[in-house]
């Protein structure tokens, strides 16, 4: 169970001395770990494993703030900068108690946030935006640390708090710019899997996809960081959605070790701010706990030319991330030019232009000749 704080400030925006401790808030920002992930690579799923644990403090919700970090910059008032982080960020949903899944979409997971106090949590983050020697990266801390104390958590006692988006990991300059003693945890699965799960979800919404290049071009943009991020050892692990699914106890040991947290039995149990986590499966309308059902389920969506499309576009990711492309995966016009089950045309002439401009290097997502973080000069280049 987690560790709750007493709690005094449910009715009033004043917040005693202790809570506002520049040197503890300091030690509280230090504490960040990052999830990141191509889209539907398993972040949300390692979110709510964690979620439960009594040494962590989990956001629920996706920020982007690392994304968007030069949107914030630009802004000179740090209530502005709240304000954009509240409203036009997934926090914004903690406001909107229970929230049930699209099942047509199939594209939001349930959450119930009705005991959450949205309008203290709200005033805590305003009331420590205001304090002195503020920056953008105590700002986003220190709305995390407004969350915990809402939730109740002793947050002086939080080891790791811990923020999920999707693409954190592309963002890791910025990532490590703001908070240079974070963590940084990585997802990596499948690109046949993420483009099964991601194709079925927009076929259920609009009967027809248009993105067979922007999927397999998000998953190398996440996958074309492992090279560079691999030698922070002490702040950066990969971890791959099937391990974590066919051999969790092993895979969160290993979390846990990076962490620097005990590994207790709750971590099986995935939860969203504390509520029982449905999972949000496109192949399944709810589930709960870790299932391995989905490894293979690409194997029976996809077709063979959707295969070939992705080992053909992701081949120099896969081998990095242990993924073995079927042997055909060398370039052949008709199948190139053939246009893939459920694609429309404008999506299909958008994907061939994709496709032409990878193969030119033109797009900086699909190249992987980067520098590690810390290769002392040598060139890592995969590309063939």
């Amino acid at each position: 169970m987690k560790n709750y704080a007493v709690v005094e400030l449910a009715s009033t925006s004043d917040v005693s001395e202790d809570l506002c401790n520049f040197e503890e808030i300091c030690t509280f920002n230090g504490r960040g770990l990052f999830l990141g992930g191509a889209p539907k690579s398993g972040t949300t799923l390692l979110l709510a494993l964690l979620d439960g644990h009594p040494k962590l403090t989990v956001l629920p919700e996706e920020t982007h703030f690392l994304e968007e970090c030069g949107d914030y910059s630009a802004l000179t008032d740090f209530q502005a900068k709240l304000r954009r982080l509240l409203q036009k960020s997934s926090l914004r949903l903690l406001a909107q108690g229970r929230i049930e899944p699209l099942h047509e979409a199939a594209g939001l997971d349930a959450r119930d946030y009705t005991s959450f106090n949205y309008p203290h949590f709200v005033r805590l983050a305003e009331h420590f935006a205001n304090q002195p020697c503020m920056n953008d990266s105590l700002l986003f801390s220190e709305t995390v640390r407004a969350y915990a104390i809402t939730m109740g958590y002793d947050w002086r006692d939080c080891v790791r708090w811990v923020e999920k988006t999707t693409r954190n990991e592309a963002c890791s300059e910025d990532l490590f710019r703001l908070f240079p003693k974070a963590k940084l945890l990585q997802v990596v699965r499948d690109p046949r899997a993420v483009f099964a799960s991601r194709k079925r979800r927009l076929i259920n919404r609009y009967g027809f996809y248009a993105k067979a290049h922007r999927l397999v071009r998000e998953w190398n943009q996440s996958s074309r960081q492992i090279k560079k991020l691999q030698n922070r050892t002490d702040s950066y692990l990969i971890i791959r959605y099937e391990d974590l699914v066919q051999n969790t106890r092993e895979v969160l040991g290993k979390v846990s070790e990076f962490i620097g947290i005990e590994f207790l039995p709750v971590l099986y149990e995935p939860t969203r701010a504390g509520v029982q986590w449905e999972g949000n499966s496109s192949f399944h309308s709810a589930f709960s706990g870790v299932s391995a059902q989905s490894v293979d389920q690409w194997k029976n969506e996809l077709t063979e030319d959707e295969v070939w499309w992705i080992d053909m576009h992701c081949r120099e990711g896969m081998l990095i991330a242990g993924y073995q492309p079927q042997p055909d995966a060398g370039f052949s016009f008709a199948r190139w030019a053939k246009r893939l089950p459920g694609e429309s045309w404008s999506g299909y002439l958008r994907a061939r232009r994709g496709s032409l401009c990878q193969w030119a290097g033109l797009l900086k997502d699909c190249r992987y000749n980067v520098h590690s973080a810390n290769a002392q000069g040598e060139n890592h280049s995969l590309c063939v």
